[in-house]
């Protein structure tokens, strides 16, 4: 409650009258509480960035690994919780292959969907939809843009794939894409990279080749540039498929400080019109 007070506090010191009266926490029974920029200013847009945890992880954990805070003026942020297993792991039931080892069959999918119309009905200044998530975290993002297309502009999976069964993915409307792997990933194999982004680039009628782009150095455990992106051609207009791979990187990136702000920078980049 203090910390929830102190957002308060300070969006009241920058002159707004509105944000104590909105809702800050989302999710009913799974409470999520939502994060606004930072300073707060009335009547500008921003964006909403949904974090999304892998198996056994939390929000809490998932924010500081994405570093959330480094985008803190720039974003609403909010990183939900998943349902806990019978090994006290925190999941999404994703898909098939990730992660609902009790198969309770927990309607994750809604329970987000509901969050983020929930989120833009209290903050309608909130004009795009941004999610990231890693591990059984990246296959909720991606089924969430299957399931959810209207509702989400792009997303940032690391390390984690598309629908394992390409036909039940069924978008409305396009969604950009920004799938990262590390080539020594020993737990969700990194051939899934080709493959999702190659799934995507049908759904959103994109070709089949792919134009190399920037070198960049992500992991600082791993010497260099380690990580080499790729655009997949032939995209729609205002609709972009990427792959970074990261080279010599594992299922659990030792990402260097800026890695926050070059995932933002990328989805704030991929707004759609």
């Amino acid at each position: 409650m203090l910390r929830l007070s102190m957002v308060f506090v300070v969006l009241a010191a920058c002159g707004s009258d509105t944000p104590a009266t909105r809702p800050l926490e989302f999710g009913g029974a799974r409470p999520a509480y939502l994060k606004p920029p930072v300073p707060f200013v009335e009547g500008e847009h921003y964006p909403l960035l949904m974090i999304l945890h892998g198996q056994g992880a939390s929000g809490f954990v998932q924010q500081a690994f994405f570093q959330a805070s480094t985008i803190a003026d720039k974003a609403f942020v909010i990183a939900p919780d998943g349902t806990v297993d019978s090994l006290g792991r925190q999941f999404w039931n994703a898909d098939p292959a990730c992660c609902d080892i009790d198969n309770t069959m927990v309607d994750d999918s809604g329970y987000l969907s509901q969050m983020l119309t929930d989120i833009t009905t209290g903050w309608p200044m909130i004009d795009q939809v941004f999610l990231e998530g890693h591990s059984n975290g990246g296959f909720m993002a991606y089924r969430m843009a299957c399931d959810h297309a209207d509702q989400i502009s792009a997303i940032v999976s690391l390390a984690g794939d598309a629908a394992s069964t390409p036909s039940a993915c069924k978008p409305t409307q396009a969604v950009n894409i920004l799938h990262l792997h590390g080539t020594g990933d020993d737990m969700v194999p990194f051939a899934g990279a080709e493959a999702s982004t190659s799934q995507w680039a049908v759904h959103d009628g994109c070709g089949t080749t792919r134009t190399p782009g920037r070198v960049l150095d992500l992991d600082a455990t791993v010497d260099g540039s380690e990580t080499s992106t790729a655009t997949i051609d032939g995209c729609p207009a205002d609709t972009t498929v990427e792959q970074w791979t990261l080279t010599g990187a594992g299922h659990l990136p030792n990402f260097g400080p800026t890695v926050g702000a070059t995932l933002f920078e990328w989805l704030d980049a991929h707004r759609r019109p």
